[in-house]
């Protein structure tokens, strides 16, 4: 009974601790999510970006209508009160199809870009790191890889094991790892002769351990910018696979597969290409000028540490 009475102010002040902790790092994630909204640039992709991730969350519950069910009353109705983007060649509303959509081509993105920048670091880190023919044998195989057009690349695979979501990821990431390894050998090779490293090698640390704890994180504002572009990429790319029928499936929506469908009505429903095309478009905007806005963050913090 005592022992319990003992062990509660420590318990709380564990959990007083683990509060002050999570306070800490909100607090330091608003400081920053608001310096990247300081400039024009920055405040619009954040909004953008902000907009299209309210609609993979929302987005299907919100849409006023089922995004894909059939209306051959109203097949490729303009855009009017009723339907604000209009209507497809099967009475689909657009409005619907465009935010219901969003969910697949920006999760997609998302999870083959995060594939591609583990598998990427990884090879970086040893080609980078290791040295010898371990780095011959890594970056010759990435070599292969990088000399296929990045689409067509992704069309053989996709060809190969079939248009499934899983299947997407697979062949966006392995189209991207290459890119993302050479950037991370780059940036290893230069900092695996700095003092800091040499002094983990001199206590006798182990390789991983220095990779995790002196490398890495040295080298996490190159590794952040290259995931915004690699992202940004790997929205234009699966989108490409669903406008040539390899992503995803109909009948669901999506912004590629949608400029597909309405490529053959684009003269007498136009809006069933344009929608979609500046819904994808304007993620990619979003990507692109936050990522922008985040290397000059870093890059005004680093300067600034480094005086």
């Amino acid at each position: 009974m005592t022992q319990g009475v003992s062990l509660a102010p420590a318990q709380h002040g564990r959990v007083g601790q683990a509060a002050a902790v999570r306070a800490h790092a909100l607090a330091a994630a608003i400081r920053f999510l608001l310096r990247i909204a300081s400039t024009p640039t920055g405040a619009i992709g954040l909004g953008l970006l902000t907009l299209h991730l309210l609609l993979v969350l929302l987005g299907p519950s919100l849409a006023p209508y089922e995004p894909t069910a059939l209306n051959l009353r109203h097949t490729l109705e303009a855009p009017s009160a009723a339907f604000p983007m209009g209507t497809d060649n099967s009475g689909r509303d657009v409005l619907s199809r465009v935010m219901a959509g969003a969910r697949s081509i920006v999760l997609l993105s998302i999870a083959s870009t995060a594939l591609a920048m583990v598998l990427g670091i990884l090879l970086g880190l040893v080609a980078g790191y290791l040295g010898g023919w371990k780095d011959e044998v890594v970056m010759r195989g990435m070599d292969v890889l990088m000399s296929f057009p990045a689409l067509l690349l992704a069309m053989l695979v996709l060809t190969m094991l079939g248009p499934a979501n899983a299947n997407v990821i697979l062949a966006t990431a392995l189209v991207f790892t290459p890119r993302v390894a050479r950037v991370v050998r780059s940036v290893v090779l230069e900092l695996r002769t700095r003092e800091f490293v040499d002094a983990a090698r001199l206590r006798g640390e182990s390789t991983v351990f220095i990779w995790l704890r002196e490398i890495l994180p040295n080298a996490s504002a190159v590794i952040l910018v290259e995931t915004g572009i690699r992202l940004s990429y790997a929205i234009l790319l699966i989108a490409s696979l669903g406008f040539l029928g390899l992503g995803v499936q109909p009948p669901t929506p999506d912004w590629g597969l949608m400029v597909s469908e309405g490529r053959q009505y684009i003269y007498q429903a136009w809006w069933m290409v344009f929608f979609p095309s500046i819904a994808i478009g304007s993620l990619v905007i979003a990507v692109s000028l936050l990522t922008d806005r985040l290397e000059q963050v870093l890059n005004a913090q680093r300067s600034f540490e480094g005086s």
